[in-house]
């Protein structure tokens, strides 16, 4: 039996405040005074964090754990902000930065992601990775995924005796034929087990505690169900399946009664609907303010798939009892996603709570909000490219007007739809006092305030985090507040986020997470 002394916040407005939590067994037992506590239970061995704020574990509202994971052991050749690779220079710059700080096993190759081209000013060339190393391959995957660029020793292995006659870049399409992907050689399984406990202390160094995988594949569940058997998960994490592996994975059952297994529950099942706003990929209901090049005035983007088989996907997923998120990031794909959901439910005749998210949902409209009411719609929204991108939307994407309800925070709360906050990591690190302070304060990286009117309170921010984002994964009776009978899921912070300026929440440092009574990370 554990005693923990601190600023207790239990976000449980039936028990605000206390000084105070008795756990067992990985289970809060009680909560009140610190000292009434200890003087009833004598026996309880005290975590004395006077001065610190306890609060409840944070919970991820959308990421991708095993995506985070591979992201520790690559190359990382995204641009600003994510990155640093706007331009060649600062390409090569990175990739021989990579070399130095990472030893890679024998005939291992370097692997590089996120390469965006319009962002570096042009394509990258075989010449600019032989300037990195002319020993050990490299492989360059562009952002999107629809191109890679190799380096003459890669080239080699991969067959073409004179790497200068090789395609550049190599389509998506060749890398995927068996005999071409075979022959590249990345990291084992030994050190992807090792990156799974990495980008999981990463998590927990931020305060999560239930971390989400968003579109899991069958190789995806069986690593990380891995890692959780061999204890290299501290928290647990909630997977959401593909379309391809949910039917051989996603139990038809409630998803409430879904449970953890190897630290991992099969949560539901993720759909996609549209791209991205900052990438100008996303589905609008009207044109960009600036279109990509190549695209006409009238430009704003397009679905990814028509309405009868998004209906019928979404009722397949009701006669399975199955939870969809989907991503939709522009207003013409809320739209879309609005009266998939509503033909579906029509169809199927039910009215089972299934919890249904719009994921990102950066775009959407204060009508679209009465209508995720009605139906029963959570929001998880992308919050923090307010801050990221904030200023190029009101100048490229989006337009000031526009750009100013971005991920609509006010609006939601107004309209009574839950709501959680995410980082999409590896998008973002899963920051969340980072979003908790971007949600109360709207500024861009240029400190632009962008639609203030869209700001809510810290308290309903913290919730967006805790008790909300524990509601969107059916797990509010286990988690998301600190109320007897539930986890001993703690979040110790050195200062309430309540007590000071909303502005330096963000600066706030994480002192330790506690999962189930036992400390996943602590300074």
């Amino acid at each position: 039996m554990e005693l923990y002394h601190a600023f207790v916040r239990t976000m449980d407005p039936a028990l605000p405040v206390y000084s105070g939590v008795l756990v067992e067994d990985g289970y809060i037992l009680r909560t009140g005074d610190f000292a009434v506590l200890r003087a009833t239970h004598p026996d309880a061995r005290v975590e004395d964090w006077d001065g610190a704020a306890l609060l409840p574990g944070f919970i991820d509202g959308h990421s991708h754990l095993s995506a985070v994971a591979w992201d520790r052991l690559l190359w990382d050749a995204r641009p600003s902000p994510e990155g640093v690779c706007d331009n060649p220079a600062a390409l090569r710059e990175s990739g021989q930065e990579y070399l130095r700080t990472h030893t890679l096993p024998h005939d291992t190759w370097m692997l590089g992601f996120g390469c965006d081209s319009a962002r570096l000013g042009r394509l990258p060339t075989r010449e600019d990775l032989d300037e990195i190393s002319g020993q050990i391959p490299i492989l360059l995957t562009a952002e999107s995924g629809e191109w890679s660029v190799a380096n003459s020793q890669a080239l080699r292995l991969l067959g073409y005796d004179r790497p200068e006659e090789a395609p550049s870049p190599l389509p998506a399409a060749l890398l995927a034929e068996p005999a071409i992907s075979a022959r590249v050689k990345g990291p084992g399984r030994a050190q992807l087990l090792l990156a799974v406990a990495d980008a999981a202390r990463l998590y927990a160094s931020f305060g999560v505690t239930t971390m989400q995988d968003a579109r899991s594949t069958a190789a995806e569940l069986n690593l990380l169900a891995e890692a959780g058997h061999q204890g290299l998960i501290g928290g647990e994490v909630a997977c959401y399946l593909d379309e391809k592996t949910a039917p051989d994975h996603l139990p038809c059952q409630p998803p409430a009664q879904n449970p953890y297994h190897d630290r991992c529950r099969m949560a539901g099942i993720k759909l996609m609907l549209d791209g991205a706003v900052h990438k100008k990929t996303a589905w609008l209901s009207h044109p960009y303010q600036s279109p990509p090049a190549g695209q006409g005035p009238d430009y704003r983007g397009a679905p990814l798939r028509e309405d009868g088989e998004i209906t019928e996907l979404l009722a397949h997923c009701i006669r399975c009892h199955w939870q969809p998120v989907i991503h939709a990031d522009g207003d013409a794909a809320i739209d879309q996603l609005l009266r998939c959901w509503q033909a579906a439910r029509t169809e199927t005749g039910s009215r089972e709570e299934l919890r249904p998210v719009a994921v990102h949902a950066q775009t959407v409209r204060r009508d679209q909000l009465e209508q995720m009411a009605e139906l029963g719609i959570l929001a998880s929204f992308s919050h923090d490219p307010v801050y990221y991108w904030g200023d190029y939307h009101v100048h490229s994407v989006l337009g000031a007007q526009r750009a100013a309800s971005l991920s609509p925070l006010a609006w939601t709360l107004e309209a009574g739809v839950g709501f959680t906050l995410h980082q999409n990591a590896p998008a973002a690190p899963p920051h969340t006092l980072f979003s908790i302070q971007n949600a109360a304060v709207r500024r861009t990286r240029s400190g632009r305030p962008l639609g203030p009117e869209q700001t809510v309170p810290v308290q309903a921010a913290l919730e967006a985090v805790t008790i909300q984002a524990a509601r969107q994964l059916f797990e509010e009776g286990r988690k998301g507040s600190i109320t007897p009978g539930k986890l001993a899921d703690f979040t110790l912070l050195e200062a309430d986020p309540l007590a000071v300026s909303p502005d330096r929440i963000a600066d706030i440092r994480v002192l330790a997470t506690v999962k189930a009574g036992r400390f996943i990370y602590r300074t």
